[in-house]
């Protein structure tokens, strides 16, 4: 069994490797039958601004300062997500009257949502408010799903068995949600870590990825765009592997 598992890394491996070479030359022969570095810069250029950004004194600052915001947006949207929807995924009164307000979040625009917390807080903390208004619907949703698949039969044996209510949710309701709970965790970190720097581009915090990208457009410096925008690709991919090699220990 460990060598078909192995076997099948190996495989995903060479297909992701050959997937990014294709990538690369796509590029490559589009960057040159353009030729206008302002407009779609060649990989060479992409990685040499890479280099200079790795080596700028602001880089591992910039990196910190937007993980921070991050994981303090996602881990507000997680507990809050799976608190409430653990009570709607139980109660239906709790769930319509939650409803409006989660078709609501959802519906608002990405863009007015940044716009409305620039008014509301100061520029470091707007992007975390961006980030928790954004991830909050996906937390929740999973978790109300996951309650709702949960066997009837077995959750009225439990009732008629007489256990406590604190027994059937550590038995079975938990054990219920764990994997859509992991899987909409997975899927939230990358797409949180994007938002945030969306909301950085605009409310400008002092030091921050989202103000290094404005920092490269004003610049018209497309390499040093293209170059910030492969650091996030990194960093999400690193986060959200992260997050499912630790929801596999669980």
């Amino acid at each position: 069994m460990q060598g078909y598992i192995s076997k099948n890394n190996k495989k995903e491996l060479i297909y992701t490797a050959v997937s990014i070479v294709i990538l690369f030359i796509c590029w490559k022969l589009i960057s040159t039958i353009v030729d206008r570095e302002i407009l779609i810069p060649s990989p060479e250029a992409t990685f040499a601004e890479v280099i200079r950004i790795a080596k700028s004194p602001n880089f591992t600052m910039s990196l910190a300062n937007t993980l921070k915001r991050a994981v303090v947006g996602f881990g507000f949207a997680l507990v809050t997500g799976a608190g409430l929807g653990m009570l709607a995924g139980v109660s239906k009164v709790v769930y319509y009257l939650l409803r409006p307000l989660v078709l609501v979040v959802k519906a608002v625009p990405t863009m007015a949502m940044i716009l409305l917390a620039l008014i509301w807080l100061e520029s470091e903390k707007a992007p975390i408010l961006v980030g928790f208004v954004i991830i909050f619907p996906v937390i929740y949703e999973n978790v109300v799903q996951g309650i709702r698949n949960i066997d009837k039969n077995l959750l009225e044996m439990m009732r008629i068995y007489n256990l406590d209510k604190l027994t059937i949710l550590k038995d079975l309701y938990i054990p219920s949600i764990i994997p859509y709970l992991k899987s909409a965790m997975a899927a939230a970190m990358g797409l949180n870590l994007k938002i945030i720097i969306a909301a950085e581009v605009l409310s400008q915090p002092k030091i921050s990825m989202g103000t290094s990208f404005q920092i490269e457009k004003v610049n018209l410096n497309t390499a040093g765009v293209f170059a910030w925008s492969i650091v996030t690709v990194i960093l999400a991919a690193l986060l959200e592997k992260g997050i499912s090699s630790f929801s596999k220990q669980k």
